[in-house]
């Protein structure tokens, strides 16, 4: 029987590229007795141009975003209850030696009860062509089966809490994907393998070890 390879997180130095796509930043703030929101969307420009559609829908996130917090600010003060909605929205942009620009959103909620909602997004944009990167585009088809399994056994071999110890299987749909230095970094949305106080849990692979699953070309 051929065992099946598996690739487990590797560290090694990074080097940076500069990048053609242009990111920029909209705000949107208010606070309020019953509500409040900080939210910092990016905008992006590909050759000097705004990508209009990706731009949109972080428009649309922000009018969402301030829709639900006045929403529940609403519903929790009909419930006599002395907390306060909340929604911020923030993002950081990673330098990489992908020829990629990488930008990872933090998306915090919060409408009453013991606490709030982090949900991250990443995107990836090649800085000579501005497409927008999924794991698809970039990984051949067994890439996500051996990356799973590495992962889990990088959780199985950790015996500092982090992880949850009845975990079974991972699943990188319950990840985003983004490129920081030389390494591809795999960061988990909360509660998928740790619980609550191990945040987003992140697993980061050297490109030279991923480069037998690439079947990007990509342009540095």
């Amino acid at each position: 029987m051929n065992a099946k390879k598996i690739i487990v997180p590797f560290l090694l130095i990074s080097s940076i590229a500069f990048a053609d796509v242009q990111v920029e930043s909209i705000k949107k703030e208010k606070t309020s007795k019953d509500f409040s929101y900080n939210l910092t969307v990016p905008q992006f420009k590909f050759d000097g141009q705004p990508m209009t559609d990706l731009n949109g829908a972080f428009t649309n996130e922000i009018l969402t975003a301030v829709r639900k917090a006045e929403f529940e600010g609403a519903e929790l003060k009909k419930t006599g209850s002395v907390a306060k909605a909340e929604a911020v929205i923030s993002f950081k942009e990673y330098k990489n030696s992908f020829g990629v620009t990488s930008v990872v959103t933090n998306n915090y909620s919060y409408g009453g009860g013991a606490n709030g909602e982090t949900v991250l997004s990443s995107y990836n944009i090649d800085n000579l062509t501005g497409k927008i990167l999924t794991f698809d585009d970039v990984f051949i088809r067994s890439a996500k089966e051996s990356i799973e399994k590495g992962i889990l056994q990088a959780i199985k071999n950790n015996k500092s809490g982090k992880y949850f110890e009845n975990t079974l299987g991972v699943n990188l749909d319950n990840s985003i994907m983004f490129f920081d230095g030389d390494y591809v970094y795999f960061q988990f949305q909360q509660y998928t393998i740790g619980p609550r106080s191990s945040g987003n849990p992140a697993f980061k692979y050297n490109k030279e070890i991923l480069k037998p699953f690439f079947k990007y070309e990509f342009n540095k």
